[in-house]
């Protein structure tokens, strides 16, 4: 499972104060999907109608600079400054793969050996 972080201060910045609700719904849905799809901060132009986002508010939220445009779509401002990126999400994977084989390999040699 990958995060998206937000600050406990967000309602305050000044990028945000002056933002639409609906602006500000499409930011933090449009975070939680990119985090999930591993998308390192991009959000497609045809995922807005998944996110019920509309261009007006992907507008506001370039004119505000928490996106920047990219070509296909948006990307969100310094996204590796602040979420985990898609490679730190697949290391933390293959971690704890790791760990958790070495937890059963024990596990399943301790209770042979009870056996």
């Amino acid at each position: 499972m990958a995060w998206f972080k937000v600050d406990d201060h967000l309602y305050s910045h000044p990028k945000w104060i002056d933002l639409p609700k609906g602006a500000r719904a499409l930011w933090v849905t449009a975070g939680a999907w990119s985090a999930g799809q591993l998308l390192d901060g991009f959000i497609p132009a045809a995922a807005l109608p998944l996110l019920s986002g509309t261009r007006a508010e992907a507008k506001r939220l370039v004119e505000s600079g928490l996106w920047v445009e990219a070509p296909g779509g948006w990307l969100f401002h310094d996204w590796a400054a602040y979420q985990p990126t898609k490679q730190a999400v697949m290391d933390r994977r293959a971690k704890d793969a790791e760990r958790l084989r070495v937890w059963r390999e024990k596990r399943d040699q301790e209770r042979g050996d009870s056996l």
